[in-house]
């Protein structure tokens, strides 16, 4: 799933590289650059997987009444 958040990942990178000074870039490197990309996409990542297991759990709630529900009909 992180290939999919990694042109985000990217584009964030690349938005603060052009908010540094020339000296501010070669300063900080590619490296770290690269790095900041990975933990950006690691970041995304976490918090769609967070989201998706909350969203999987209200469905599991959801479901459970549902089922209740069906018993006193």
């Amino acid at each position: 799933m992180t290939h999919k958040h990694l042109p985000h990942a990217e584009r964030v990178v690349q938005a603060f590289k052009e908010k540094l000074s020339a000296s501010g870039r070669q300063h900080v490197g590619e490296r770290h650059f690269d790095e900041l990309t990975l933990m950006i996409e690691s970041a995304i990542s976490t918090s769609v997987l967070e989201e998706m297991e909350r969203a999987a759990d209200k469905l599991s709630e959801l479901a459970q009444e549902l089922r209740r529900e069906a018993e006193h009909l």
